[in-house]
């Protein structure tokens, strides 16, 4: 069934009539339209590994997560964490995914109980109901590492489903599938986890940057610096007392993580926080005065637009009437301004004439007055 493309496979199933072969092409085709089968062919690409490839996965996978996932389901919660704790699983079921953790260990150089510590924490080693079918209840994230199927156009599967390529895969293991890459199947899956943590800054101690790869696994919101806390404390206590897959948390662990680092993500987060919801208050604030700006000038212009566009929609009685064409007015020529002529002389008061003076009197000679001239 797995070379379905030579001919003598198609013949035997046209020997078995419409149905059966029906049945098998709405299979191939639920399989590939889901994403969770692929083709096994082995001249496909190599893994994804490099620093390009990690840093798509941590900003899609922060973006996406730390934003609430936009408008898809959020991952589990503390309760669904805490249900998923309370299952008890066999030592000797738990002990079967050692191989497969040993070996991502050996080609991702990540500390094998930080893997199998994630493993535990969000499907409780593949004893989880909805591990080997469809989605998480949250509808994101599907398989025994929960990988997230639905973020960004790239999701974080399709970015490290390759990775089980550069390892050997065991002959047998708790659940194998047919075909590869596979969600479902636990060695693809926990291969993928393997290069995702690598990617993120794990490495084969259980450090800070053990801490900062699980916290960016689950996502850069507050409970993941739970998440982050409770899956190093889980790894660091198989590491000192052994592999014990039912045992409870050490909270005293759990506390030192949380000193050591959760602390400061979480001021970090919480400031953030605040920062956000100061601005959507300032940008609530700026709303409300621009709409009360907005009645100001209305009612200055004398009534809402709201009148104005009811007005302007109204049919005119005279709409239908003919409108006679007003005729042309005639053109002003434009003269040059002429320069104003100066004031004329202000008129002087005419003189009073003044008499002329009389002639000097002529003097008498002496004889003259003898004879009785007068001067």
């Amino acid at each position: 069934m797995r070379r379905l493309g030579r001919l003598p496979h198609v013949v035997r199933l046209r020997r078995l009539g419409p149905r059966p072969v029906a049945v098998v092409v709405a299979l191939v085709g639920a399989a590939t339209a889901l994403g969770m089968g692929a083709d096994s062919s082995d001249r496909a690409a190599k893994p994804p590994s490099g620093p390009t490839v990690a840093a798509q996965a941590l900003s899609t996978t922060a973006a996406t997560m730390a934003e609430g996932h936009g408008d898809l389901p959020r991952r589990g919660g503390a309760e669904y964490y805490r249900r998923t704790a309370r299952h008890r699983v066999a030592p000797k079921a738990a002990a079967g995914f050692l191989p497969l953790y040993r070996e991502a260990e050996r080609v991702y150089g990540v500390n094998w109980r930080l893997i199998a510590s994630i493993h535990d924490q969000e499907t409780a080693f593949s004893t989880a109901p909805s591990t080997y079918k469809g989605l998480n209840p949250f509808g994101c994230c599907a398989g025994p590492m929960q990988f997230n199927v639905t973020n960004g156009p790239v999701s974080t599967w399709k970015l490290y489903r390759q990775a089980f390529r550069a390892g050997r895969r065991p002959e047998s293991y708790p659940h194998r599938t047919r075909s590869h890459p596979s969600i479902y199947d636990d060695f693809d899956a926990i291969m993928a986890a393997g290069s995702l943590l690598n990617d993120s800054g794990a490495g084969r101690a259980l450090d800070g940057g053990a801490w900062r790869a699980a916290y960016s696994y689950y996502g850069h919101d507050l409970f993941g610096v739970t998440y982050a806390n409770q899956v190093l404390a889980r790894a660091v206590a198989w590491e000192r007392d052994g592999f014990c897959p039912n045992c409870a948390l050490d909270e005293g662990l759990v506390t030192e993580f949380d000193d050591a680092y959760g602390w400061s993500v979480r001021r970090q987060l919480t400031a953030d926080e605040r920062r956000l919801e100061k601005l959507k208050k300032r940008k609530r604030a700026g709303d409300r005065k621009g709409d009360r700006r907005d009645r100001k000038g209305r009612r200055k212009r004398g009534g809402s637009d709201d009148r104005a566009r009811r007005r302007s929609r109204r049919p005119s009685a005279r709409k239908d009437r003919p409108v006679k064409p007003s005729p042309p007015r005639p053109r002003r020529r434009r003269t040059a301004p002429t320069k104003p002529s100066p004031p004329p002389p202000m008129p002087t008061q005419p003189s009073t004439p003044t008499p002329p003076a009389p002639p000097p009197a002529a003097e008498c000679p002496p004889i003259r007055k003898l004879l009785g001239c007068k001067p």
